[in-house]
């Protein structure tokens, strides 16, 4: 005989493991005593023993079943995907609590966190580990923006004209470095397009 384990999950009730019935000797002892004769030598009482086994009382959350139904169970619980539950009718039920994924809807990213069982990942979800490198740069800049709208009037403009200086700085430093190598570096061509892009997410 087998035990399976099961947990209650909201509405749906799941199997946890299978593991082998215990044996209760005592209550088995008591159950064969009227049984045993005095001509019963110690290998029939010990045949005796054996067909007329006591398991030991398993919880509410537990239930015992023969060994065939439990190595079908064992199968389905071995064959079960990583995000899933095995429910008690046999069937699958997925299991993402806790899976946190980025959708992409009418433009905009988003990341949301699936809370409840039995919830699948929507069409277009992407785990972050799947994100690719221009989604993550899509992902930033949108964050960026977000960032930007919610600054006062004072503080968008401290950080754009910090971020202007910034970048000249950096027009600089390669201009002279490029003369220090005898290269040609035009700062003003290569400062234009950042000094656009900086204004226009500061606009």
């Amino acid at each position: 005989m087998k035990v399976i384990y099961k947990e209650k999950i909201g509405d749906h009730t799941i199997i946890r493991f299978v593991s082998d019935a215990v044996i209760d000797s005592e209550a088995t002892k008591e159950k064969i005593a009227p049984m045993v004769t005095a001509e019963m030598d110690e290998k029939a009482i010990e045949k005796l023993f054996m067909e007329n086994l006591v398991f030991s009382k398993v919880g509410p959350e537990a239930e015992m079943i023969d060994n065939e139904a439990a190595k079908q169970i064992q199968r389905k619980l071995d064959e079960k995907g990583k995000n899933q539950l095995l429910l008690e009718n046999g069937d699958y039920l997925a299991d993402n609590r806790g899976v946190e994924y980025w959708i992409e809807e009418t433009g905009e990213w988003k990341k949301e966190k699936i809370e409840e069982i039995g919830v699948m990942l929507p069409s277009g979800a992407v785990l972050q580990e799947n994100i690719s490198m221009e989604q993550q740069q899509e992902i930033n800049n949108q964050q960026e923006v977000k960032r930007i709208s919610e600054l006062t009037s004072e503080q968008k403009t401290e950080e754009k004209t910090n971020r202007l200086h910034a970048i000249a700085r950096e027009a600089i430093n390669k201009a002279e470095e490029a003369e220090l190598l005898g290269e040609t570096f035009d700062k003003k061509a290569w400062l234009k397009p950042k000094k656009a892009e900086i204004e226009k997410l500061y606009a």
